[in-house]
């Protein structure tokens, strides 16, 4: 199973720089250029499930591609929400300030993703293969192609909430990480991430690989307008 991550488009919060978190704010024109750009990148990709934030800008973002996948039901869930930022959200942070007391902890957060993340994988552990009757893998023809087709899932969400689950992926789970992947990228908006997870049925645990991050290939003559200020508190790995 592949799962696209994806973050959201730009908004005006942005770029003035101003703390969303769980603020809702919507796309603004850039960024809908950009969730654009993404849904043509997309388009010839068979989708099979796409879920979002219920967040505007993360649930536009995830509307725009679906244009190019109208029988795709969008699914929303909390935990797949921005880092809360209480009292900091709606205003610009200030020079060496960390996330108020109000604010949802770097642990919180990580509990929060990690919560949605083992929910989503438990539900999606594919059937027992059947066992061979004649020293053969079952031969059945419908099986083989289903089989063969790789399900794909998109998921739109936010810079914080992605880094958390990059944290969460490749240090507590031990995914693999593909020698042409770079973490030290930036995940600008709309950037994707690509995770090709396996369920072993022996072991019963999955087995995953970072296959890209922070691509953003989609948006290359669109970068120097792609500037934005750090959205975040800089506390996110305390």
């Amino acid at each position: 199973m592949l799962l696209y991550f994806v973050r959201h488009g730009q908004t005006e919060d942005n770029v003035q720089g101003i703390i969303q978190g769980h603020k809702d704010t919507p796309l603004n024109a850039h960024g809908r250029k950009e969730s654009e750009r993404l849904a043509q990148r997309l388009k010839d990709l068979k989708i099979h499930e796409a879920w979002s934030s219920p967040l505007s800008r993360a649930r536009e973002t995830a509307e725009i591609v679906l244009r190019h996948h109208p029988d795709i039901h969008l699914k929303l869930h909390d935990g797949i929400k921005e880092r809360c930022l209480g009292s900091m959200e709606g205003r610009r942070r200030k020079r060496g300030e960390h996330a108020p007391p109000d604010a949802e902890s770097s642990h919180e957060l990580l509990r929060r993703v990690s919560g949605w993340f083992d929910l989503f994988l438990s539900s999606h552990i594919p059937p027992t293969p059947l066992p061979s009757t004649n020293g053969f893998h079952n031969s059945n023809i419908e099986s083989t192609e289903a089989a063969q087709e790789q399900k794909v899932v998109m998921i739109v969400s936010h810079g914080a909430w992605l880094s958390c689950l990059l944290q969460l992926i490749s240090h507590t789970l031990r995914f693999k990480l593909s020698h042409k992947v770079d973490l030290t990228q930036p995940c600008y908006n709309t950037s994707i991430m690509v995770v090709d997870v396996e369920y072993n049925h022996e072991k019963h645990k999955w087995n995953g690989k970072i296959e890209r991050w922070a691509d953003i290939a989609h948006l290359r003559d669109m970068l120097e307008k792609n500037e934005e200020v750090k959205e975040v508190a800089d506390d996110i790995r305390q």
